[in-house]
Formats: structure tokens, C-alpha cells, sequence
């Protein structure tokens, strides 16, 4: 199994307190995604990086714990709905989740626009909350969306709080970076720059970086001295009218700020 696919750094192996059967069993729980909601014992294997003996016992193991199941008539395993308790568990232990939601519901009713709270993961950030305008039947992201963080605006307005040996645990100055669409930033010398500007300006402006046709608007949510979430609403490009950093970066700010007032009174 190689590192990268489990996560793991060089040291680990080395490390008696690391469990490498539990790094194997989440690993394979993470390889289900939209992408491959279903499996088989192969697959799954091959995409991990397991043998298909390790492979089978990591699964039989999730099986009978109530996280995997097994469908005969196509021979394929599925995520079961106890994983949601792991995401559930998380979420739930975030005091970020009950102060912030309300007032993102707030933002997002006053700018019709869908607005999220999202936080760093390595080199991803996620998204914890979320209110979709409601005019918008279908939205390209939920609670749980993934995205590289080069790609994502609040991506770019939390690491650039970082501090260079910080950063440099996250990237060793790789010169590709991981695209979502053909306009993604993937060059480490354009999202330095593109950092600077975000801790300069205290926000940033990205255009179709996460999804095509849409523009986004990021602000930083910060609490102690430090950004601890990036706030940011996304909009369809129009080429008249108000820009959307023009009609939505005063209110972005505005909640944002009450969003790290409420963060402060919790800590």
C-alpha cells in the first residue's frame, strides 16, 4: 500500500502507535465516493492499494461493523448509512455549526445567492455549511463537498494565513497542482500570488476555478487572530451590471465578522 494513498508520511512506519489496520479500514471507506458508490472486492483493492487478501478482510471487517454491505445481485460492496454517523459526529462537535448556520441562511436570503462555510483539510477544503438560494432547484454542492484547496476561493483565504514552514507541509513546492476545471489556478507561483493577495485584501475574487460558469467571492472567518473558516457565495457570470464583488462583498464582511464574534464567545 503506498503512503500517499494512505495518507500517510515517511515517520509513520516507524511510529509504534501507528495502527495500520485502522489506516487501511478508513482508507477504504474513503475510496467510495459519486464517483464509485459501488465496488467490487478488486476495485476496491486496486484503488486503495491493498492486496485482495488485505482487501477482503478490511471489507468483511466494515461489513459486520455496519459500515460496508454487500450486494449479491451485483456482486459489488456499498457504503451503508451508519458512515454518516462518522460525518454526523464531526459536524455535531463543531459549536461552529449551530452560531454560524442561522446567519448563513441570513446571508444568503439577503444576497439570493448560495453562500458556504468551509474548512481546511490538508490540501482540500470542505464544506461544514451550507444554505442554497432558494430560487435554485439543484445545487452543485452540499455538506461534505470537497474541492482542492488551489481551486476553491476559501481555499486560497485560508492558506493564505499560513505561515511558510506551515505551508511547506503542505506543499513541497510542487509546480502542478490539482485542477477542477480548465480555469483552475495550478501553478504554485500564481496561487502564491494569488495568496498575497487574498492576506493583502482580506478576500479574493475567482473565476470559474470550481465550477464552469460560476464565479466566487471568499471572505475570511476569523476568531483569535487567526482564520479559522473562509465564508464565500458564488454567483452565474454576468458581463453587465454591478460585479459580484461590488453588490456582495459588504455584506460577505459584515457577516463574517459577527460569524468570528460568535466563534470568540465559544472559545
Amino acid at each position: 500500500m503506498s503512503e500517499a494513498q494512505l495518507g500517510k508520511t515517511s515517520s509513520e512506519d516507524d511510529d509504534p502507535d501507528f495502527i495500520k489496520s485502522l489506516a487501511k479500514g478508513l482508507a477504504v471507506i474513503e475510496a467510495f465516493g459519486s464517483g464509485s458508490p459501488a465496488m467490487t472486492l478488486s476495485a476496491v483493492a486496486q484503488k486503495v492499494g491493498l492486496s485482495p487478501g488485505s482487501a477482503r478482510r478490511v471489507l468483511v471487517t466494515l461489513s459486520k461493523l455496519g459500515y460496508v454491505i454487500y450486494d449479491d445481485s451485483d456482486r459489488r460492496f456499498h457504503l451503508a448509512a451508519r458512515t454518516l454517523q462518522l460525518g454526523y459526529s464531526y459536524l455535531a462537535s463543531l459549536p461552529a455549526i449551530s452560531l454560524i448556520q442561522p446567519r448563513l441562511v441570513e446571508l444568503s436570503d439577503k444576497l439570493d445567492e448560495s453562500c458556504s462555510v468551509m474548512t481546511l483539510d490538508g490540501r482540500e477544503v470542505v464544506c461544514i455549511a451550507r444554505a442554497t438560494a432558494k430560487r435554485l432547484q439543484r445545487d452543485y454542492m452540499s455538506v461534505g463537498t470537497r474541492f482542492p484547496a488551489n481551486a476553491s476561493s476559501s481555499g486560497k483565504i485560508m492558506l493564505s494565513d499560513l505561515s511558510e514552514s506551515e505551508f511547506a507541509l503542505l506543499y513541497n513546492d510542487e509546480a502542478v497542482l490539482p485542477a477542477v476545471t480548465p480555469f483552475t489556478v495550478n501553478e504554485m507561483s500564481k496561487l502564491r500570488v494569488q495568496m498575497e493577495q487574498a492576506r493583502e485584501q482580506g478576500w479574493i475574487y475567482t473565476n470559474q476555478e470550481t465550477a464552469l460558469g460560476m464565479a466566487s467571492l471568499a471572505v475570511p472567518i476569523r476568531a483569535n487572530g487567526r482564520i479559522r473558516y473562509g465564508l464565500s457565495t458564488s454567483a452565474i457570470i454576468t458581463y453587465d451590471g454591478p460585479t459580484i464583488i461590488d453588490k456582495y462583498l459588504p455584506d460577505l464582511l459584515k457577516a463574517a465578522a459577527a460569524m468570528g464574534r460568535f466563534l470568540e464567545t465559544r472559545n
